[in-house]
């Protein structure tokens, strides 16, 4: 324990869970366009994966991958035989999990690139404001379908915020994953959940904004008041957690689980004590969805690992290394 309390039991997100249906075109595009590379791959044992995504009786084919050897921002391709419903991205209005985020040095070079190999943005680059506190800050990012219906996010920033890929290699067109999109209905309860309070990530802001270049990047009815808490760890991915105020979109959040469906569908967390974090979970308005399960599989390493859900639904893997 430090000066300033207990030391936060999460650091960030450290890998997306995506669902694929093959394995091959993702390496395509992350390994191959992006410049991630395979860290690990094998096989999560069947009494495992049962144990944390209800797979069933045969072992889960799994792919992490990383940018620079970055063991954090991670992204960890899990194979679905038979997924809960077809690949789709989501909509920011829709209620789950949306984007993962990652920097581009130079997001209209990557654009121009996608295009040339016949890779169509579904939100070419564009640049908007959000309102924090009395300064604007300018964002300029742009979304391109990966394969399962995944939405890659690239945001070139106006200032650069600690990433683990960059400092690796300072050359790299494409980071890790800087951060990993919810749309919640109850964000008060996403961000106790997360934060200080919680598993110990810190809220860099939490603001309500309005923006018309927003609404046209993220494809939002003119006027929509959109609340952005963003939380962040000692590492990469942070957590932008997003609520719109009026309607909502489509309800992801029943076909978004890990191990058995398409797409962005859950979220891999590394903590430095499984059982104090199973109990800030319980705390916190989240659900504990089984006891841990002790782990040497291509995701976690070694260790153990629980299946929980935050307070409004999204699927996370809680593990805990053993040295």
């Amino acid at each position: 324990m430090s000066d300033h309390g207990p030391a936060p039991l999460v650091e960030g997100i450290t890998a997306a869970i995506v669902g694929v249906r093959d394995v091959d075109p993702h390496l395509a595009f992350y390994r191959d366009r992006l410049g991630y590379e395979v860290a690990a791959e094998g096989t999560v044992p069947a009494a495992v994966a049962d144990a944390l995504w209800g797979t069933g009786t045969a072992g889960v084919e799994a792919v992490a991958l990383a940018a620079a050897g970055a063991d954090t921002g991670r992204i960890h391709l899990v194979r679905v035989p038979e997924p809960l419903a077809p690949a789709e991205q989501p909509h920011n209005l829709d209620v789950g999990l949306i984007g993962i985020d990652m920097y581009a040095r130079d997001i209209e070079t990557a654009y121009a690139q996608f295009t040339e190999a016949g890779l169509a943005w579904s939100t070419p680059p564009a640049t908007y404001g959000v309102a924090v506190g009395e300064q604007e800050v300018m964002v300029t990012q742009g979304v391109c379908p990966a394969p399962d219906g995944t939405a890659v996010v690239f945001v070139q920033p106006a200032t650069v915020r600690g990433t683990a890929a960059w400092d690796a290699d300072p050359g790299r067109l494409y980071t890790e994953l800087t951060s990993v999109v919810c749309h919640v209905p109850d964000a008060d309860a996403e961000v106790g959940f997360w934060g200080p309070d919680g598993l110990g990530m810190s809220v860099w802001y939490d603001v309500v904004f309005s923006s018309p270049g927003f609404d046209t990047v993220a494809g939002l009815p003119s006027g929509t008041r959109m609340r952005l808490a963003f939380l962040a760890g000692e590492k990469t991915a942070r957590i932008e957690v997003t609520s719109a105020e009026g309607e909502h979109g489509v309800d992801r959040r029943p076909t978004q689980r890990p191990g058995r469906s398409l797409g962005h569908s859950g979220w891999a967390v590394r903590t430095r004590d499984l059982d104090a974090a199973l109990d800030s979970v319980r705390r916190t308005g989240g659900s504990v969805l089984g006891e841990p399960v002790e782990t040497a599989d291509p995701l976690h390493g070694k260790g153990a690992a629980a299946s929980v859900t935050t307070p409004n639904g999204v699927s996370v893997t809680l593990y805990e290394p053993r040295a």
